[in-house]
């Protein structure tokens, strides 16, 4: 029989029947990342600010000492980024965790720091090198046309930002379960599991590509609950996710209609 995968409306359903009853810890960790993030963003915010200072006092006004400035600026705000986002490992690990029957914890979400940091360094930017790259050039050549004023560097701004856009979803829907594979293979290095990501993705990325897309019409209706509804949604995403991988890993054969895991 052939391996016969679960669509995407089926892997939501059983994200839901596994949050079921579980939202206290779920929300305790979305808050605590969103927490995080904003902290970092403030921070970020402030180290810009100390950094147009400087340049202002030393009296560096020239086209080369801005560009540094910028470019300064902007090597910070992508490694402060990458640093953020191994938390990805540990929110993989808690929803892997739920979505398997085991009990999740919120120390779960700092696993991508006690295990193994510098490997997961090297796959956070495998995964979000491609959009921090493109993002970088076209922030900079945006600045640049606010800067002088020249058209050419908004249009070539938009060039990377739309060439930037294709790149990155492509890689994204090939890498994204490699922080579940982390989960499932530890002893893994960064090239085995980015590797080992890559080709179990082969034939899929539409699969997952479509799971993403439909889960749009949940954030439009938590946008438009003033952002509160996020507590679920983000949540219900990324359980989603997990239930896409853990059918990734181990589809049902059969030869009939899919059934419900939950």
């Amino acid at each position: 029989m052939a391996n016969h995968y679960q669509p995407s409306a089926v892997l939501r359903d059983n994200a839901k029947g596994f949050l079921n009853g579980k939202y206290r810890g779920t929300t305790l960790l979305t808050i605590f990342i969103a927490g995080v993030s904003y902290a970092a963003a403030m921070l970020m915010v402030n180290l810009n600010s100390i950094i147009t200072a400087g340049f202002l006092r030393s009296g560096a006004v020239s086209f080369s000492a801005t560009m540094a400035m910028y470019i300064i600026r902007l090597l910070l705000s992508a490694a402060l980024s990458v640093v953020l986002s191994v938390f990805s490992f540990g929110t993989s690990i808690y929803y892997l965790k739920l979505g398997t029957g085991q009990t999740a914890r919120l120390a779960d979400a700092f696993y991508g720091y006690k295990e193994n940091f510098s490997r997961n360094i090297i796959i956070t930017l495998a995964v979000n090198g491609p959009m921090l790259l493109f993002e970088m050039i076209s922030t900079f050549l945006q600045q640049l046309y606010s800067d002088y004023g020249n058209v050419r560097f908004l249009i070539a701004a938009i060039v990377f930002t739309l060439i930037g856009l294709v790149v990155t979803v492509y890689v994204e829907m090939s890498l994204e379960i490699v922080f579940f594979i982390i989960a499932d293979f530890p002893d893994y290095t960064a090239k085995q599991a980015l590797s080992a990501a890559w080709n179990k993705m082969n034939g899929h990325r539409v699969r997952l590509f479509k799971l993403f897309l439909s889960l749009i019409p949940y954030y439009l209706l938590a946008v438009l609950s003033f952002g509160i509804g996020l507590i679920w949604v983000i949540p219900f995403s990324l359980e989603s996710v997990a239930q896409f991988y853990l059918d990734l890993m181990n589809p049902k054969k059969v030869s009939g209609e899919w059934e419900r895991t939950v």
